[in-house]
């Protein structure tokens, strides 16, 4: 999955990127797959009797999210990938002074 991670700035509260997944069998065998957005019962797309896939897709994030390489069939979980959604919010602290001053 690329880009796996996305930096949401302050005045952002999702994430919009152009997603590509990308799979290949290590045996040269003929797979049927489809992936899935996890927890979602729609694919975002599928590949019948092939041995390798590529899927490019726009997507909106608002937290982390794990996307699935499924089989077809039995819905068996071969693969799976996570999205990270990051917050760069500053966080407002207190900066900490010495109260004792030799001056």
């Amino acid at each position: 999955m690329k880009p796996n991670i996305c930096v949401l700035s302050e005045a952002e509260t999702q994430c919009r990127d152009l997603l590509t997944a990308e799979w290949k069998a290590h045996n040269n065998q003929n797979y049927s797959l489809c992936l899935y957005q996890q927890a979602s019962k729609t694919p975002i797309e599928c590949w019948e009797n092939v041995n390798a896939g590529k899927a490019e897709f726009n997507q909106v994030i608002a937290t982390t999210t794990v996307f699935e390489l499924r089989e077809m069939n039995s819905q068996t979980l071969l693969a799976q990938q996570a999205f990270q959604v990051i917050s760069a919010q500053k966080k407002f602290q207190r900066s900490r002074r010495n109260p004792w001053s030799f001056f």
